[in-house]
């Protein structure tokens, strides 16, 4: 294994040994898959588990055609194709990935970075050079930072729980795996300084001094609402019965399911005013007396079973109209 594609794994460096299957020939084969594919625990495990599956499935048939236990292991392994040309096709996805995300994310926040700093008093002292130099540099760290996180770090969850086969009094739980709560103690910090650098930049007091104003603000803004959505990760929601429980690091709430009538993503344009680190939802509630009320819920891709929870509040608020 290459220590870039070691580096790209972290924190999670080690296969997952709750995708073992017992079978010795398969994990072994599992084992050696994991080796050649680059991302996070949660994103290399997308593949394996698909991996997993196709071979159990695959046994399975050949179990039932009379084949003994390791032959039909070894022949469904060697019938999947090796681990080599399997990890590169996924390094190649992750590759495509990376440079899309860097330029759809890069590209908007470094031209808006150069047009605040054209404007700014003080350009007229630097040559057309460093503008230049500044574009590609605030291009290639946001860009390049995020992308790197969206690519190596974030995988959609496998649901736990289906709301299908959810037994009755059985509670639905969503909540974010271990290494997205690493990641959100590294993005608060992370984005932490640089927003307490753009608000002493605002005041002449940091290296971004030489920023006008408005980026500084602009920045700052960015950063801690980042950091007001890292705790995200550390929230869990549960259904039981007809109550939902949104419980936070820093408080807990109930929300009463036969009340809901409508659930909606709020409009693109106010993501810019409320951001988070998820899709925001709006709930609006009808209590027994007719009085509406609405409050809002935050889910994103990386929550185990949020589309799980989407798709129950959903028909909640369908069986409302029906």
């Amino acid at each position: 294994m290459s220590l870039l594609r070691s580096l790209t794994r972290i924190p999670s460096v080690k296969f997952d040994q709750e995708l073992a299957t017992g079978d010795t020939i398969i994990d072994d084969y599992l084992k050696a898959l994991d080796a050649e594919l680059v991302g996070a625990k949660t994103v290399r495990n997308v593949t394996l588990a698909e991996a997993r599956d196709h071979l159990l499935e695959h046994k399975a048939v050949l179990l039932n055609d009379g084949i003994d236990d390791t032959t039909a292991s070894t022949k469904a392994v060697a019938s999947f194709g090796s681990a080599a040309e399997h990890g590169g096709d996924q390094r190649q996805q992750r590759r495509k990935l990376y440079f899309k995300m860097m330029v759809s994310m890069g590209l908007p926040f470094a031209s808006l970075m150069t047009i605040f700093a054209v404007l700014a008093p003080t350009s007229r002292e630097l040559p057309w050079l460093m503008h230049a130099v500044m574009f590609l540099f605030q291009f290639v760290f946001f860009g390049g930072l995020m992308s790197a996180w969206f690519t190596l770090g974030f995988a959609q969850a496998r649901p736990t729980q289906s709301i299908d086969t959810i037994a009755e009094g059985e509670t639905l739980e969503v909540y974010s795996p271990r290494v997205s709560k690493v990641a959100a103690l590294f993005l608060s910090f992370f984005m932490g300084c640089i927003g307490v650098s753009a608000l002493l930049g605002a005041f002449g007091l940091s290296f971004m001094a030489y920023n006008h104003m408005a980026v500084n603000i602009f920045l700052a803004y960015l950063a801690f609402s980042m950091v007001a959505g890292a705790p995200l990760a550390f929230s869990k929601l549960f259904v039981q019965g007809d109550t939902l429980t949104l419980k936070t690091p820093f408080s807990q709430r109930d929300i009463p399911l036969q009340q809901l009538v409508a659930i909606a993503p709020v409009p693109a344009w106010q993501r810019w005013f409320r951001i988070a680190l998820g899709q925001i939802y709006v709930l609006r509630l009808r209590n027994e007396q007719g009085v509406e009320s609405k409050t809002t819920l935050v889910l994103n891709g990386e929550m185990h079973n949020s589309d799980q929870l989407l798709a129950l509040l959903n028909s909640k608020a369908a069986a409302q109209h029906g």
